[in-house]
């Protein structure tokens, strides 16, 4: 072959490294090897057979080519080699002087082995079996491919270097999230630019860059040009079936609904649900804008971390762990117009794949956060961190019942002023809150905490006449209510006669005492700490002979304040 100094044929070796002269080439031709020559633009037929020159580091066949240049190359320089094989195969490709270029495989029930391949210089060509028991003929089956300029969706996009680099416009008539996807030489760097962004491409294989990303709507430029070195993978492993060579490459866009799609940032809008891939070493942020009082409800799911939740802005600071399912989270509150940051993270450092669906309800109704109530009123209000306060006076001395529920987080409530100070956290069942005390006339103060989570809470307020009496101690009867005052390591005695047998029902309550309440006598003794439906509230329920009874009441923990004791039938 003119211009090439011949050398052995068996001289040729094909493995993971490339191309390797075997001893017996001299010095001077130790980068060149004889092989037939085709002519660039030409179809290829071979076979692999055991008579086939086999390649010492697996003991696959090989058969080798020249790929050259003629004067019928297409206009644009570039022709696609298809290998078509019923076995499993590899194509390698090396420069002139023996330099590997790179490999590409094939399956024998998947997608074949493609090479792109200009005509600026001669490059070798070896066909191989994965294995040695790959045997039979292969067709590089070749396709002239026309120079492209302009990025279309979904459209894969064939061009070349000039200069060491190319450049393609990109416009977004509308909010997206874009795919890049490069397929070229191990040493192409893949780049996006445009006003406040600048982003580099991550490779999942040699000679595979991708770069996924959320675009607003204007003019951008992807660049590919070639680097000093070789671009190593970094980023989730592909499968490579596309070789290219002489700074050939294949760039392909994808626009994703923005509503069912694939992304780590970007906006949040009603509906949409977004699977995302969290790296250990950040968080992901989208972005929320709200255009009226809205309830908004956020899912955040994964099988792969223990995910964390949050809200930020607009005076919001929320943040969920596990409030959804086993160790996934959820947010719901009502968030007022303006513009948020949702924050999509992890306990632990964790990472993987996610899923996040996104809710937004206009809110119609009323929602009171602070200022003076009413005793008597029913509202709704929204906790958004810190705490919600509100005010109110008492004119007598009254009953006053302040029941807190949210099925969103579980509350709290303090109530002071006037020489009080209540807390409550679960006494009203489940997660909710619940304070029944007398208070004095005077001013005083509510405040809506949170133990955790933040959201839409309702408050309901009951004031009743005082038809009870203040007692720490002594004789009581059915029908009564009667208010004492723990105090710590003290217990409230009361005597409870009975002239005929009945059924009796004895509770105590407490805005800050957790009650634990005893019966004992004419051969009874039973006691109860928490019932069911009460919170930290007791409770006694049973049949009692006629004679007398003792009723004991104590704190659970040493608690001090006002009990509420109440004598049924």
């Amino acid at each position: 072959m003119a211009g090439h100094v011949a050398c052995r044929p068996h001289c040729l070796l094909i493995g993971i490294f490339g191309l390797t002269l075997l001893a017996g080439c001299s010095e001077e031709d130790a980068y060149f090897v004889s092989a037939p020559e085709i002519t660039f633009g030409s179809d290829v037929a071979g076979e692999l057979t055991s008579t086939s020159d086999v390649n010492l580091n697996d003991g696959s066949r090989y058969d080798a080519h020249w790929l050259c240049s003629g004067s019928d190359a297409p206009e644009s320089g570039i022709v696609r080699y298809e290998l078509d094989a019923p076995f499993a195969a590899r194509l390698s490709v090396f420069g002139e002087q023996g330099r590997w270029l790179g490999s590409v495989s094939s399956q024998s029930d998947g997608e074949p082995a493609v090479l792109m391949a200009s005509a600026d210089a001669c490059h070798l060509l070896a066909v191989s079996g994965k294995d040695s028991s790959a045997f039979g003929p292969y067709h590089l089956v070749a396709d002239p491919v026309p120079a492209a300029s302009d990025l279309e969706t979904g459209q894969p996009l064939v061009g070349r270097l000039r200069d060491g680099r190319t450049e393609y416009p990109l416009t977004l008539e509308a909010p997206a999230w874009v795919d890049l996807a490069l397929s070229g030489d191990v040493n192409l760097d893949l780049s996006l630019s445009g006003e406040g962004v600048n982003q580099q491409a991550s490779a999942c294989a040699p000679g595979e860059q991708r770069l996924d990303t959320y675009l607003d709507a204007g003019e951008y430029r992807v660049m590919v040009e070639r680097s000093e070195a070789a671009i190593q993978a970094t980023s989730e492993p592909c499968e490579r079936h596309l070789l290219t060579v002489g700074g050939v490459h294949r760039l392909e866009v994808g626009l994703n609904d923005l509503s069912d799609g694939r992304r780590n940032a970007g906006p949040l809008r009603d509906g949409d649900r977004i699977t995302g891939d969290l790296q250990a070493t950040s968080g992901n942020a989208y972005t929320l804008v709200v255009e009226e009082p809205s309830t908004v409800t956020l899912e955040l799911r994964s099988s792969d971390f223990d995910t964390v939740l949050s809200i930020v802005g607009e005076g919001s600071n929320l943040v969920d762990d596990d409030g959804g399912n086993d160790s996934d989270s959820r947010l719901q509150t009502v968030l007022m117009p303006g513009d948020y940051r949702v924050e999509v993270s992890s306990y632990a450092e964790g990472h993987g794949e996610y899923s996040l669906d996104a809710s937004v309800d206009a809110y119609g109704g009323e929602l009171r956060n602070s200022g003076t109530l009413t005793l008597g009123e029913t509202f709704g209000g929204n906790l958004a961190g810190g705490g919600n306060t509100y005010r109110f006076e008492v004119d007598a001395v009254s009953e006053v019942e302040l029941d807190l529920d949210s099925s969103t987080f579980d509350p709290m409530l303090r109530l002071y002023g006037n020489g009080i100070d209540l807390r409550d956290d679960d006494g009203g069942g489940n997660n909710n809150s619940l304070i029944t005390t007398v208070l004095q006339p005077g001013e005083y103060s509510l405040d809506v905490e949170s133990y955790s989570g933040t959201g839409l809470y309702r408050l309901r307020t009951h004031q009743l006449d005082f038809e009870g009496r203040f007692s720490n101690g002594g004789e009581v009867a059915t029908g009564e209510v009667v208010y004492g005052r723990l105090t710590s390591g003290s217990n409230l005695v009361y005597q409870l006669v009975l002239e005929t047998a009945r059924d009796v029902v004895i509770e105590s309550t407490s805005g800050s005492v957790d009650t634990i309440l005893s019966l004992m006598g004419n051969g009874v003794s039973e006691q109860n700490d928490d019932a069911g439906d009460m919170g930290h509230g007791s409770r006694i329920q049973r049949y009692l002979e006629p004679g007398t009874y003792e009723i004991n009441v104590s704190s659970y923990g040493g608690n001090e304040g006002s009990v509420r004791l109440a004598i049924g039938d």
